[in-house]
């Protein structure tokens, strides 16, 4: 991910009632292969007329709202967070991630993608409307204005089940939440508690090279290796030795 670049960079700016988009394709010198544009159906041919990201609208747009009193949404934002600042545009916006709020918020949902709960609650109307409302034709998972979009309804649920208080959403961002599922590898759907009982050894190799860039992860992992006072402890000698490896 170190050096992947922007190839497009799409968002809603939102002021009362008043909704706008921004959406533009991003020049990169990045070559992609075809499982990559299997999922966003954007070429390099498509690019090679466009701006490098900075100089686009959207990020001229981002630039000037960047400041404490705007809110940057999105799915998952630590992806987006860090791609933004690989075109050296660093977030000064308060942070709301409508995935971890979701989870926190909407306990009964079957799914915490994206797709999933908007078509789970209900939203697709919603969002339908305001795709008319900005001109967008089509809403397609992987475009990024798309996503913006559905980010947004989301959001407007998310919100009223905080009772209309947002800063209270900013605030389950940045708390550490306990996970309760794995989601890769091998024990994928599997709790981490009966992982701890079976294979606490693999909780420790998660600590030690996965851990330390998550930090719902390191928060739960940390409660369930904490329970037994030797897997804790080679948890953190192992973090210590994987360290030193990557200098």
């Amino acid at each position: 991910m170190k050096n992947d670049r922007l190839i497009q960079l799409a968002f809603l700016k939102v002021q009362g009632e008043k909704i706008e988009a921004f959406n533009d394709l991003c020049y990169t010198d990045i070559e992609m292969n075809d499982t990559v544009i299997a999922v966003h159906n954007i070429t390099n041919a498509m690019l090679e007329d466009k701006y490098w990201p900075y100089e686009t609208d959207a990020f001229i747009e981002l630039e000037k709202g960047n400041k404490p009193s705007n809110y940057f949404i999105a799915h998952g934002n630590e992806l987006d967070v860090a791609m933004l600042e690989h075109e050296e545009l660093f977030l000064k916006m308060q942070k709301i991630d409508t995935d971890k709020c979701a989870r926190l918020l909407l306990k009964e949902a079957n799914s915490y993608k994206l797709g999933d709960l908007i078509t789970g609650y209900k939203l697709t109307s919603k969002a339908e409307a305001i795709a008319k409302k900005i001109g967008l034709e089509d809403i397609d998972a992987h475009d990024a204005l798309s996503d913006a979009l559905w980010h947004y309804v989301l959001f407007e649920l998310l919100l009223e089940k905080a009772g209309g208080d947002i800063d209270a959403l900013v605030t389950l961002t940045v708390e550490p939440m306990m996970l309760e599922k794995i989601t890769f590898g091998k024990y994928k759907g599997k709790s981490f508690e009966e992982i701890s009982e079976k294979s606490p050894l693999d909780l420790v190799w998660m600590y030690a090279n996965m851990a330390a860039d998550w930090p719902d992860l390191e928060y739960t992992l940390t409660h369930w290796l904490k329970q037994k006072e030797f897997f804790w402890n080679k948890a953190q000698q192992e973090r210590k030795e994987a360290e030193l490896l990557r200098f």
